[in-house]
């Protein structure tokens, strides 16, 4: 400690201080000024000043002790320490070598008044205390909580800072390429401004302190030790000299202490980023001090993944995850390796300043009379002479910590982030008229409640993912918080900047699916169609002795229930019962596609007991089918009426076939289901099967159709009974005889290009009840019974018997020959030349004529009789050359309607067009 004469060291200013009127001169003398200023640390920045009222104006102690100290509180002051410089004149040297009091001026120490009070009196005097902060203690008292998106933090401190009117001097070399990288979310989480730019600044390498100058207080901003300016001249370079030294006139260090402490040698950080899973992101970076056991690790989470979750989203532009982490991982490394070297002293320096440097000579040890950064100072600095009564003297005693300025600098970390625990309430944003915003991560946009600034768009929030019980690699459940949807969010590792939505909680204008608490037995799962108000649900209804699963869409009424069948309505939830067991309906189409195999059945498992496609009661049944085909087939073999081994036996074989592929081969363990080895559609039934339609019904098959009934087949059939057979037509009948009886209507047999066999064992009858019976022939008629033969053709009549031969008649002639040729009518058109079928319509309206009778005689003598078809349509006649036809329109009982005559002209080997029938 050096106590000097001089005039009055300490002074002070300021626009809120109260001055006497005459002259305008200051109330207060400042006589006393300590306290500390620390790079980086704002709890150490702190001044405390003593004023005194100035007792060379006899004002009564009534008034100077009764000031207005809310008018100080909050202003800037500015302390001001004459500096006397160094060296003494000395007349006659060259140069500057005699120059006296070198870097003489004033030091400013210019803070805002956080308190001040009135401290007590001293004889004629009213005592005060202004406790002087920087002005960034301001930032302390603002709290906030909002989200900076696509921000550096430069550009972060550049919007927090904006609000306070004070100058920035930012001394920034960048953390790699001169820049530092954007940030997608930094969230400043309740946090005052300044716990919440610390943070950042301290974990991204930014240290600072305070430059006073012009009444004036700057913060800087630096990140590289070529920001520490040097000193003034008169503490550019500062002497050490020991207590017990010779004293000397000038300011200088009396104490100094250099310490190397053990630091950590290593820091590796690792994050992760689910745009990239599977990337590694641990970084290390080594720079032990050379001392011994400087191998100490830490391992520690970093936050420089960036997953796009800012602004401009998926959009944006990847980070540089490598350097951003090696920067990061530095910083915490040099924050901890920079305490390794340090030192500190003593010294009446009254212009020793923070933030700068200067050049130690003079200490014992050779390596520390080096270049230094001032990392901390306090100062206590009195006037003793306004105290003593004494002449002008001053008391000055300052403190500091020392830093090599060769060595690397951060801040350890002193404010962490808050640590946020429970779920926050926000709401999905997106763009007007949208359902969902979302993007290829299933990741959707919200506005936090707290905050102030979004306006609930797609600008407002951030991009967050959703989680879900479970979903990822195309499996698992993905659910998309809609548009206005309240949501809760979590973070991981309760951090700020790592959000998730965790669930959609209800609330008056969310209400849940279905009423409650009328619903609260159902667990319901239910969307709603985009711009509309159509939806689908997966509902569980779990309420006592009436349980069903449900799964709906409003999609064409679309519903599968299975249990106790109940209807569930929108919100209403559950409404009629309509039944029990299972019920699939729509009023759009229904497909049942099965690639390996489909079997429906009623042979029921109780409970569900036994193997899915276990079909013992099918396959049995189907046997006894297939053995009674096999029967009867093999009766009608036995009776000539198919061939032996064929026929109606191929038909036995294919159904064996698919008999054996529905019931399978034997199974080859315990796992093994063999049933259905092709893909066979099979419908079973413990009872009936009932297959009925509207309108038309087709069975078809490329190869066998096998209908096998053990007792009866009936076939009642409204209109007609068609089958058209393209090789043979068998009927085989085994015991009880067979009957084709038409009740209106002939019966029409005919053999186009063979012959008619009509055999019995024993007789056969032919007869007409009400007509005649006509035989014809185009040969002849040969008629046998026992040894007699009757012949009739073209040359006569002719009967062979070796018994008698008797006639009865009323009379006998014999006649002049004459002949009655009969032409039998054409079959085939291949043996045509012309052909023609005709169309009835009715004369005046032009209707075709269906279902009438009708009959067709051409000149060459062929008759046609039939009944027209639905659409008027005669059957086709044919002839061997051209025809005249004549065409009688009949009634049920035969008599004639109408006669009608026209040519049968068109060539029987022209391609055939109905529309050109001719019409009667």
């Amino acid at each position: 400690m050096l106590s000097l004469t001089q005039a009055r060291t300490l002074s002070i200013s300021g626009a809120a201080l109260p001055t006497y009127s005459t002259g305008g001169l200051p109330a207060f003398a400042p006589v006393r000024l300590q306290g500390s200023e620390v790079v980086g640390r704002l709890e150490d920045c702190r001044y405390l000043v003593t004023l005194r009222t100035d007792d060379a104006f006899a004002f009564s102690p009534s008034v100077t002790a009764n000031l207005d100290l809310d008018k100080i509180v909050g202003t800037e002051v500015t302390v001001s320490i004459q500096l006397e410089g160094i060296g003494q004149f000395i007349p006659g040297l060259a140069g500057n070598a005699g120059l006296g009091n070198i870097g003489a001026g004033t030091r400013e120490i210019t803070g805002l008044v956080t308190a001040a009070r009135v401290a007590g009196e001293d004889r004629h005097s009213i005592l005060y205390e202004l406790e002087l902060r920087p002005w960034l203690y301001r930032a302390t008292l603002t709290q906030d909580c909002r989200i900076f998106q696509d921000m550096s933090v430069v550009e972060i401190t550049d919007a927090v800072l904006a609000k306070y009117p004070y100058p920035v001097d930012k001394r920034l070399a960048g953390a790699f390429r001169g820049i530092y990288p954007k940030r997608d979310v930094q969230r400043q989480a309740f946090e005052t401004d300044w716990a919440f730019l610390q943070r950042l600044w301290e974990e991204w390498g930014i240290w600072w302190w305070f430059e006073h100058e012009s009444g004036h207080q700057r913060l800087v901003l630096c990140d590289t030790m070529g920001g520490h300016h040097p000193h003034g001249a008169a503490y550019e370079t500062v002497r050490y000299l020991s207590p017990d030294g010779k004293r000397i006139d000038e300011e200088h260090i009396h104490a100094l202490s250099v310490t190397s402490r053990l630091t950590s040698g290593s820091v590796t950080v690792v994050d992760y980023d689910y745009t990239r899973p599977r990337a590694n992101l641990t970084v290390t970076e080594e720079n032990p001090r050379k001392t011994a056991s400087a191998d100490g690790a830490v391992y520690d989470w970093g936050d420089y993944s960036q997953p796009l979750a800012g602004a401009q989203g998926v959009e944006g532009q990847p980070n540089d995850t490598e350097q951003e982490s090696r920067h990061l991982a530095r910083v915490q490394l040099e924050a901890r390796r920079c305490a390794g070297l340090r030192a500190n002293g003593r010294g009446n320096l009254r212009g020793l300043t923070v933030g700068r440097t200067f050049a130690l000579t003079g200490y014992p040890q050779q390596a520390a009379n080096r270049e230094y950064v001032v990392l901390s100072s306090t100062l206590d600095i009195e006037e003793v002479g306004d105290r003593t009564g004494a002449s002008a003297t001053y008391r000055c005693e300052a403190q500091f910590e020392l830093l090599p300025a060769n060595e690397p600098f951060r801040l350890e970390r002193s404010v962490r982030k808050p640590v946020l625990s429970g779920p926050e309430k926000a709401i999905v944003v997106g763009p007007a008229g949208q359902e969902v915003w979302t993007d290829k991560y299933g990741r959707v946009k919200v506005q936090f409640g707290w905050d102030r600034q979004g306006k609930l768009d797609e600008h407002a929030g951030i991009w967050l993912r959703v989680v879900s019980p479970w979903q990822g690699a195309d499996m698992g459940a993905t659910f998309l918080p809609r548009i206005g949807h309240e949501v809760a969010v979590m973070h991981y590792y309760g951090d700020p900047d790592l959000p998730v939505i965790t669930g959609s909680p209800v609330n008056e204008f969310r209400q849940p699916t279905l009423d409650l608490p009328a619903n609260q037995a159902v667990a319901v799962l239910r969307g709603r169609e985009f711009q509309g108000t159509a939806s689908g649900h997966v509902a569980i209804d779990d309420t006592q002795g009436q349980i069903q699963t449900q799964i709906a869409s409003d999609a064409g009424s679309s519903v599968l229930a299975l249990g106790n069948i109940r209807r569930i309505v929108k919100k209403t939830g559950r409404a009629d019962a309509r039944g029990k067991g299972f019920d699939l309906r729509t009023d759009y189409w229904g497909v049942v596609r099965a690639l390996m195999g489909l079997f429906i059945t009623t042979d029921g498992q109780a409970n569900g007991a036994g193997q899915t496609k276990e079909a013992k009661a099918a396959v049995g049944r189907l046997t006894r089918a297939r053995e009674l085909q096999e029967s009867l087939s093999g009766l009608a073999q036995h009776h000539e009426a198919q061939q032996r081994d064929a026929d109606q036996s191929e038909v036995a074989k294919a159904i064996k076939a698919r008999n054996d592929a529905i019931r399978g081969d034997t199974p080859a363990g315990e796992n093994d289901f063999p049933e259905l080895k092709e893909a066979d559609l099979v419908l079973a039934s413990a009872a009936g099967v009932n297959v009925v339609a509207e309108r038309s019904a087709h069975i078809a098959s490329n190869e066998d159709i096998a209908v096998t009934s053990g007792r009866h087949v009936g076939l009642a059939v409204g209109h007609s009974l068609f089958a058209s057979v393209s090789n043979a037509f068998s009927l085989f009948v085994h015991k009880a005889g067979m009957k084709l009886i038409a009740a209106a209507g002939k019966v029409h047999i005919e053999a186009q290009t063979d012959g008619i066999d009509v055999k019995a064992k024993q007789s056969v009858k032919i007869e007409s009840t009400t007509d005649s019976i006509h035989l014809y022939a185009a040969k002849e008629i040969l008629l046998h019974a026992g040894s007699t033969q009757m012949r009739i053709s073209d040359k006569g009549y002719t009967v062979h018997t070796a018994g008698e031969h008797t006639v009865h008649a009323a009379s006998h002639q014999t006649v002049e020959p004459q002949a009655k040729p009969v032409k039998m009518p054409l079959t085939d058109i291949k043996d045509a030349k012309v052909a023609e079928h005709f169309v009835l319509v009715e004369g005046g309206s032009g209707w075709v004529m269906p279902n009438l009778r009708y009959r067709i005689t051409l000149s060459d003598g062929q008759v046609v009789e039939g009944i027209s078809s639905a659409t008027g349509e005669t059957s086709l006649v044919m002839g061997e050359s051209m025809q005249i036809a004549t065409i009688d329109l009949m009634r049920k009982d035969g008599s004639i309607i109408s006669t009608h005559r026209t040519a049968v002209t068109r060539d029987a080997k022209a391609t055939y067009d109905s529309s050109r029938s001719d019409r009667a």
